[in-house]
């Protein structure tokens, strides 16, 4: 069933080359990180809310509940602006049903019910924040889903590994329009699924070294957020400083995992963004290790 997520990459991509011209009109914003003042439409992630609820099924119905929540409570935020405070509690809230009716369908214990719930809600806001660059969210959104199924495939978890590689397919078809330059913007529909996905497939496969370690570029990021600014909301954070050479600095506030690498040495939008998928390919490959020898 491979040629499932073949499937999910080509309806994605399409999706996203029409969305682009839809949404440039009705939900757009600027891209901060460029000298011309370049209109980009958002809420791309839409195209792989369709393209997984389309064809997860196949694998597993059950499966896509975390997207589908996820993706609903971004869809509502990224046209309503909720708090952090309203998205949290929305979070966790439909990851309780979401957990509920993992048990129902025997694939937890009903103790992993709160561990599903706060699992939704952790990892769907750090896949929230670890954002801001050309093709940053989705790439790493690409990588910790492919690095989530190589583990599952080899602890034997088929459903498990088929749904994940269907998730990688559906975010890759959104980064070839999503990376640098971006003619397309995820919106929160598109990176709040990501975590949420994750973090039950950890729960019900109990990979949950594995899955911390895929894990930790974003909580490396959200832990240098918190311990320099404490609770911010997405609109507190202040675009990056750009210079007449093209390239990003660091000029100071608060600290995140892309402004630590700016702090040391400024560079292009496409530079650091890389060197962020390396750091989650990394780490991606470190989980990957540990499923292999544990």
């Amino acid at each position: 069933m491979i040629y499932l997520a073949i499937f999910a990459f080509v309806f994605s991509a399409v999706f996203c080359y029409f969305l682009i011209k839809k949404m440039v009109n009705y939900k757009f914003s600027y891209d901060l990180h460029k000298k011309e003042k370049v209109k980009v439409p958002e809420m791309g992630g839409l195209a792989v809310l369709f393209s997984n609820a389309l064809f997860i099924p196949f694998v597993n119905p059950t499966f896509i509940l975390p997207i589908v929540a996820a993706g609903i409570i971004g869809v509502v935020d990224d046209i309503a602006k909720l708090s952090p405070k309203e998205k949290l509690i929305l979070l966790f809230t439909s990851g309780l049903i979401v957990g509920v009716l993992f048990y129902n369908s025997s694939y937890i214990s009903w103790i992993d019910i709160l561990i599903v719930a706060f699992g939704i809600m952790i990892f769907s806001n750090l896949t929230n924040m670890l954002a801001g660059f050309n093709g940053l969210e989705i790439g790493m959104g690409v990588i910790a889903s492919t690095s989530l199924a190589v583990v599952l495939f080899l602890d034997n978890c088929t459903s498990g590994f088929l749904s994940a590689l269907i998730v990688s397919a559906s975010y890759f078809g959104l980064l070839i329009f999503n990376k640098y330059p971006a003619k397309i913007f995820p919106g929160d529909v598109g990176t709040l699924p990501i975590g949420a996905f994750l973090a039950s497939l950890a729960v019900i496969y109990k990979e949950y070294v594995s899955f911390l370690i895929i894990m930790m570029p974003y909580i490396i990021d959200a832990s240098l957020k918190y311990l320099s600014a404490g609770v911010m909301s997405r609109d507190e954070h202040k675009p990056t400083t750009l210079g007449e050479d093209g390239r990003l600095y660091y000029i100071g506030g608060y600290l995140s995992l892309p402004r630590l690498i700016l702090k040391y040495k400024a560079m292009k939008e496409y530079q650091l963004v890389l060197i962020l998928w390396i750091i989650g390919a990394l780490f991606g490959m470190a989980g990957i290790l540990i499923a292999s020898i544990i």
